[in-house]
């Protein structure tokens, strides 16, 4: 007797639009800013060009700045049934302890003096720069509630893997799942360090594919679904 087929499923991993304080320059893990009118604008964008996309399921982060930009994609997609969202806390963003709310460049001047570097070029040449970045701010964090690299890389896999095997088939399955930035380049990093991580966009895109229990990466950091979705308004106009 034959063993019976599993399909791959295949994660549109998406970072969430952009908020108020990307906007501002300040630290955004587990705090969250609203979405701003542009950061709404290009995840509706993002919506229309992957509304042809069928999707078994959509998942979110339970963070406010996710589970917003996945129902605006989940509300302009055409190709799904009906879609549900399932906000799960093990997608959110890192947790950067002390670092909440500051303003980016005091965090990115501590991991700097704290790794003994002078830039961010002379850092990822020196170092494991995801894991390093992640493990600094944990070790700079006196409150000690900061993630480090393998506490935080250990959720969102566990997350990733559980939400892979639920929608698991004998055919093929795309499934959208919206994230954070920081957590993403954790990911992505973890399973392919051939990639160029320095700028993860707002809503952007990068596909993950899960097979015989295995991940890899099909694509980083893509943007061309919006740019997919700007086109489509034009033609409505």
């Amino acid at each position: 007797m034959s063993e019976k087929k599993i399909g791959k499923v295949t994660l549109y991993l998406m970072r969430h639009g952009q908020t108020i304080l990307n906007k501002a320059e300040r630290v955004q893990g587990w705090c969250d800013g609203v979405l701003t009118k542009e950061g709404t604008e290009v995840a509706v964008n993002v919506g229309l060009g992957v509304s042809d996309i069928k999707f078994k399921a959509v998942y979110s982060s339970d963070l406010g700045r996710a589970t917003k930009t996945a129902k605006i994609v989940i509300k302009e997609n055409r190709a799904s049934d009906t879609l549900e969202l399932r906000e799960v806390e093990g997608l959110r963003e890192v947790y950067f302890g002390k670092f909440e709310g500051e303003l980016e460049r005091v965090k990115f001047n501590a991991i700097l003096n704290y790794l003994n570097v002078s830039s961010f070029e002379e850092a990822i040449e020196k170092y494991d720069f995801q894991k390093e970045y992640v493990n600094s701010i944990a070790a700079l964090d006196e409150t000690k509630e900061a993630e480090d690299h393998d506490t935080a890389l250990k959720r969102i896999m566990e997350a990733l893997k559980e939400i892979c095997l639920q929608n698991s088939s004998d055919s093929d399955e795309n499934v959208l799942v919206v994230s954070h930035g920081g957590i993403i380049r954790l990911v992505i990093s973890y399973l392919d360090n051939s990639f160029d991580l320095r700028h993860m966009e707002n809503s952007s895109i990068s596909k993950i594919v899960y097979k015989d229990g295995n991940f890899t990466v099909e694509s980083v950091n893509d943007t061309s679904y919006c740019e997919k979705g700007k086109a489509m308004k034009r033609v409505i106009s």
